[in-house]
């Protein structure tokens, strides 16, 4: 069982400090969410959590993932950056694979690409981006990406995005990157067993999880590599971390902040994330 931590939210001058540690304590990854912004006004419904308590404060810093991270790999060396989810309908695919080949070039091909549809259409409204066909979108531009990040040369005639042939450089030291679908809707999950390299879930318990894992691999139509991650609902256990494990789970992100017990200091995260590694990760396969 792998694990990861989720640095969404955490403050700018704890983040490489936090991603040193659990490179040297032999966490899996660290992971960032992303919003580019949320306005005062939002109608569209939370999806995640309890719906009383929505989203992040509009005054919550929204650092970008990809720069943030390229910035947390110049300071690691093994640990992989993964982003829990890129909002990629947002930006156009071309504009995305360049940023994210430079990033796992820098990186030495450690960056893992977690995508969502999104759930904010204010957000799309704040930049003119369509709302409509965001799914839609977002799997053509999967295609796109991959084949920018691998091959020599690329022309693309789609249904939403259309180029000339053109070179593309420079690739990932990982290609293609993997990409990770994220998404609790019916829709999400055919679209992360149909093309994506694995799902991203999020408030799950053992039971649930099993749910999950059992629809996705009923709707996988190949063999290929298709990796589990998923947010659990509280910091688990040793007990409940093996029973994740037996259910088919790949990797659980924690929220690294959670770790400290309350503490709100440099010194309580970076004790917490030493604790957890030393008291529970150390027995998972004992």
């Amino acid at each position: 069982m792998k694990i990861g931590l989720t640095f969404f939210p955490v403050r700018p001058q704890f983040l490489v400090p936090m991603a040193q540690r659990a490179d040297e304590l032999g966490y899996d990854s660290v992971w960032l969410g992303e919003h580019l912004v949320f306005p005062s006004k939002i109608v569209s419904q939370y999806p995640y959590g309890d719906p009383n308590v929505g989203p992040p404060l509009t005054t919550t810093p929204l650092f970008d993932p990809l720069i943030t991270l390229t910035y947390i790999a110049a300071k690691t060396q093994r640990i992989q950056l993964g982003t829990s989810v890129y909002i990629a309908p947002l930006r156009h695919p071309v504009v995305v694979a360049k940023l994210v080949a430079s990033l796992d070039a820098f990186a030495g091909g450690r960056v893992i690409l977690g995508v969502g549809a999104g759930w904010q259409k204010e957000e799309f409204d704040t930049i003119g981006a369509p709302w409509e066909h965001r799914g839609a979108r977002m799997e053509e531009m999967i295609q796109i990406m991959r084949r920018l990040w691998t091959e020599e040369r690329v022309a693309h005639h789609g249904q939403f995005y259309q180029f000339e042939e053109t070179g593309f450089e420079p690739k990932p030291a990982r290609a293609p990157v993997p990409i990770m679908i994220g998404g609790e809707t019916p829709v999400a999950l055919k679209r992360a067993a149909r093309c994506g390299d694995g799902w991203f879930g999020v408030r799950h318990t053992p039971e649930s999880a099993a749910a999950r894992v059992k629809e996705l691999r009923a709707m996988r139509t190949d063999d290929r590599p298709f990796e589990i991650s998923l947010d659990p609902n509280s910091i688990p256990s040793i007990d409940e971390i093996r029973r994740y494990r037996d259910a088919g789970v790949d990797r659980l992100v924690l929220i690294a902040r959670a770790l400290a017990g309350g503490g709100k200091t440099l010194e309580a995260s970076l004790d917490g994330l030493t604790r957890f590694a030393e008291t529970v990760m150390s027995r998972i396969d004992q």
